[in-house]
């Protein structure tokens, strides 16, 4: 249904499908009111975020037809503040309060969501003299029926698919003054849970990443939208651009389609103007649009010698560079009026890919491993993958701090697994010089071969994939897109995504899956999955053949660093005690840290809080997570010996989850080429997969991520005990020094070897030290490490290590579960645990804290000094500082460094950044060692 640029459907008989085409995606947030009337202005677009209200058709007998009414009586109907999802409106309207605590959520009764809903929207339109009016439906959880002023404009055979994007001429139905829209909502597809359930729609969903929320998320995510225009239109407004090899040019190709709606040829002059500081580049078009036609209008250097740029401002990832945005302005008038304008921003950059070259009999991947090259430079995509709400609501405040937390943490990308965001957060992103990876997500009817497909699905999966082709296309943050997920794509399938994308003009990188496979046209996909759970530091950074399973082609669920990870993780994220005791009961927590759930791969009781069990990632229970935790780190009373291990441990193991990715992208035949942490946030409060709470909680997986992604960093491998520097920035890096020292636990130094580091290039890893341990250091040491420049230290990094190293048996990691060709969670051998256990001996630590606050425009910073004032060898392990104002925590918040270790005589100050409080903050410092200590900031 996307085959020529003339695209038209009857509907109703008259009604014309024009285009699928629209302004990009509104953005609304959590809370905030709107008047319960939306205004349509007289021309351009009106996102419709006000005027909305729902009801259950079990409370309503009347019909479309009536509800459409402008004069509907709404007496018991429920307001909403903006277009939102079913159980969005109902917590909005003061149902189900704390959903989010304990168990809460489990109680809402999912039944109420068999029967259709519906949505109604009065709005009060002044059409244009002369032109036509437009409704944009821009998706739609489920399917529905839509009527405008009592007559019915679309049914649920076209209207569904989450990302949809339909635009109907309403100009018929429209009247001067009152106006209203109904849309009555039929439930989004079952319970993602249930497998073995046919699914009937191409739609939103969470897959495993949390519970499902009782209504499947039904409804709408985005606002609809009111287009006034004049006779003619512009739509897909876009720029193509041509970068020189080295970007020292760049020619432009402006591009947009102009759809006459008249019944006779217009004479239409397309303007336009790209803008960037101080440069503005100006340019025209006249065109012949026939009557009821439209014309795809392209102006290119040879029109507008402007479009040849020369130094052009290039975008980088924010490591590596600017941010700089071009802004495209463009209108198209007819008889000397502007009857339709459009508007887009873009940045310049050129993003390339390709399979790294295999070594026969070395490389584990037949085909090489999928790497990334921005601006031509290969680069290792280090990010995670991120979750909406769980009621898919959007606030671009909390994802302005999510970005924020991203950049702190040192990550370069975002991955969305379907699950697309507003455009405001990728508009965020290119600011912020974050990639995004976008594409489709698994399961569901997504990955059903599209022979299973109805005519109504196909045409729906075309529309799609072109409407999110059109929104991802000019966005510089956005480098790939992703075709398939745990599947790629069949051959019909796969040509329908790639028709729509090259009609789409999306000229980035398509990638055929996110595990070892390919398609027909797009090829190997040279990227994997998993492991899901927990692995120790040096299976992470092993990328010999053992860590290969043989059996399993998709090279899937081992983690280990060799390769493009889509998506890996070290298994449960609990975090900090102050955010549980916000969202879970005392009986709860217990079920996270009974030492009973360190007593095997199946041990504990079932959380809540993850998604249910399964044996191919078993997190709904603490066994595979809390096992190895209690070997290694030694045995936990309660809650608060508890913490104090999985939090160091969390810390440990994602430090060297990101390290081991950078380490080994060097290596010749595996090289590590990304990694995608499962993942970066969830959709509620989670105990299963992410680096930071839905309260901006930061727990040590956080921090262990931000301290492996510094810019300038210095690390240990844990497979050969080297110690290697790593620049993630885009300028070289001269007169670097690194030290080693190894520390036993009564603070003696045992062993120090230092080296220089010689010039280091944007993106390289270099080996520069082989410390040994020597002979009589107690079986759990310290190696400390120091990268500095003169008297600057650029990078320290402390690890607690064991002369006892994790032996992991392959074979039974290898072995295939229920659901999986492997388990995705280390098997260790008999007794082959590392002992960390002497950390437990350590004496208590004496530190001194000092704190100062000061404001800086809308900001707080505070810098807390810690001193360890101690007389013997024990350092302060671990050591972590936290705000707090009237007793609640200071969240979101921005550290310059956390979870530090200093032994005495040592001191460090950190920082942290916030939004302004109402009074400067109290300062808590503890640590493994660590007492409780707080002081005012003052």
């Amino acid at each position: 249904m996307s085959g020529s640029r003339n695209r038209t459907m009857a509907l109703c008989g008259a009604l014309a499908l024009a285009g699928t085409s629209a302004p990009a995606m509104p953005a609304y947030a959590f809370t905030g009111h709107r008047p319960a009337v939306q205004r349509i202005r007289s021309s351009g677009t009106t996102e419709l975020t006000s005027g909305w209200a729902i009801r259950s058709s079990a409370d309503t007998r009347d019909t479309g037809a009536e509800i459409s009414t402008p004069d509907y009586p709404t007496k018991g109907w429920l307001p909403l503040s903006r277009p939102e999802t079913l159980m969005a409106g109902l917590l909005e309207n003061g149902r189900y309060p704390n959903i989010f605590h304990n168990d809460t959520m489990a109680k809402v009764p999912a039944g109420q969501f068999d029967v259709n809903w519906w949505y109604r929207e009065q709005l009060t339109v002044h059409p244009r003299k002369g032109g036509r009016t437009f409704l944009v439906l821009n998706g739609v959880s489920g399917k529905a029926g839509l009527w405008i002023n009592g007559t019915k404009i679309a049914g649920g055979a076209q209207l569904q698919g989450s990302y949809a994007r339909l635009e109907y001429d309403i100009t018929p139905y429209i009247r001067d003054g009152a106006n209203a829209i109904a849309l009555d909502v039929s439930r989004n597809d079952a319970d993602i849970t249930k497998f073995d359930t046919p699914m009937r729609y191409l739609t939103q969903n969470q897959v495993d990443w949390n519970p499902m929320a009782p209504d499947q998320n039904t409804g709408l995510q985005y606002a609809p939208q009111i287009i006034q225009d004049g006779p003619v239109s512009v739509r897909n407004a876009h720029v193509l651009q041509d970068d020189a090899p080295d970007l020292s040019t760049a020619d432009l190709t402006v591009k947009a389609d102009v759809r006459n709606t008249t019944g006779s040829a217009q004479r239409v002059v397309v303007s336009g103007t790209v803008t960037h500081g101080s440069t503005r580049v100006a340019c025209k078009a006249t065109v012949t649009v026939a009557a009821h036609a439209t014309r795809t209008v392209a102006i290119t250097k040879a029109d507008c010698p402007g479009l040849h740029l020369e130094h052009p401002a290039v975008w980088w990832p924010y490591q590596m560079g600017d941010q700089p945005l071009y802004h495209l302005a463009l209108d198209a008038s007819a008889g000397g009026t502007v009857s339709s304008a459009a508007a887009e921003d873009f940045g310049i950059r050129t993003v390339t890919s390709r399979l790294t070259r295999p070594v026969p009999g070395k490389t584990h991947g037949k085909d090489g491993y999928r790497q990334f090259i921005v601006n031509g430079r290969p680069l290792v995509i280090r990010g995670a993958g991120w979750s909406p709400d769980l009621f898919l609501r959007y606030s671009p405040s909390n994802v302005s701090d999510q970005i924020s937390y991203i950049r702190n943490m040192g990550l370069n990308a975002v991955r969305f697994e379907g699950n697309f965001p507003p455009d405001d957060m990728f508009a965020r992103l290119d600011r912020a010089g974050v990639l995004a990876m976008p594409g489709w997500q698994c399961c569901a009817l997504w990955e059903s071969r599209s022979s299973t497909w109805s005519d109504d699905v196909t045409a729906n999966a075309s529309n799609q994939a072109r409407t999110m082709a059109e929104r991802l296309r000019d966005h510089p943050s956005v480098f790939t897109f992703f075709q398939g997920s745990d599947d790629a794509p069949d051959a019909e399938k796969e040509a329908l995504f790639l028709k729509a994308f090259e009609q789409a003009d999306f000229r980035l990188p398509q990638v055929a899956a996110a595990e070892y496979k390919s398609s027909p046209r797009l090829g190997p996909a040279g990227t994997k999955e998993g492991g899901y759970n927990y692995f120790p530091p040096g299976a992470l950074w092993n990328n010999g053949r053992e860590t290969v399973n043989t059996n399993d082609p998709t090279l899937s669920m081992t983690g280990s660093a060799w390769g493009f990870d889509t998506e890996v993780s070290t298994g449960n994220t609990i975090p900090t005690q102050d955010s549980l005791n916000r969202f879970l009961t005392p009986d709860e927590q217990k079920k996270i840290w009974d030492p009973a759930t360190a007593q095997g791969q199946t041990a504990g009781q079932d959380m809540y809080h993850t998604f249910f069990y399964a044996d191919y990632t078993r997190l709904s229970r603490m066994g595979v997570y809390n096992t190895p935790l209690w070997h290694r780190y030694g045995p936990w009373k309660d809650a608060g010996s508890y913490q104090k291990t999985v939090q160091i441990g969390e810390y440990e193991v994602t430090r060297a989850q990101f390290e081991s990715y950078i380490g080994n992208s060097t290596d010749k035949a595996n090289p590590s080429t990304g990694i995608i942490y499962w993942m970066l946030n969830k959709a509620w409060p989670s105990l299963q997969w992410s680096m930071y709470g839905s309260d901006f909680d930061q727990p040590g997986v956080y921090f262990g991520a931000k301290k492996a992604n510094e810019p300038v960093h210095v690390m240990y491998s844990y497979d050969d005990g080297s110690i290697k520097v790593a620049n993630l920035t885009g300028a070289r890096q001269d007169g670097l020094r690194a030290t080693a020292q190894i520390i036993d636990l009564d603070g003696e130094v045992r062993a120090t070897a230092t080296a220089p580091v010689g010039a280091l290039g944007s993106q390289d890893v270099r080996t520069v030290l082989h410390p040994k341990v020597p002979a009589g250091t107690s079986k759990t040491y310290f190696e400390k490490l120091t990268l500095t420049r003169g008297s600057e230290v650029v990078s320290r990094n402390v690890y607690w290590l064991s002369t006892k190293a994790d032996q992991v048996d392959w074979p039974k990691t290898h072995a295939p579960g229920r659901y999986t060709p492997s388990n995705g969670f280390a098997v260790f051998q008999k007794d082959g645990y590392a002992d960390l256990t002497g950390l437990r001996a350590l004496k208590p630590a004496d530190i001194r804290v000092g704190a100062t606050t000061r404001r800086e425009g809308r900001e707080m910073v505070t810098s807390v000094t810690v001193r360890n004032v101690g007389h013997g060898g024990s350092p302060a392990l671990f050591t972590r500082a936290d705000l707090f104002v009237g007793g609640r925590q200071v969240l979101p918040i921005r550290w310059s460094d956390n979870d530090v270790t200093l032994w005495p005589g040592e001191q460090q100050t950190i920082t942290a950044r916030y939004s302004a409080t109402p009074a400067e903050p109290d300062v808590r410092v503890n640590g493994f060692n660590v007492p409780d200590q707080t002081r005012h900031t003052g």
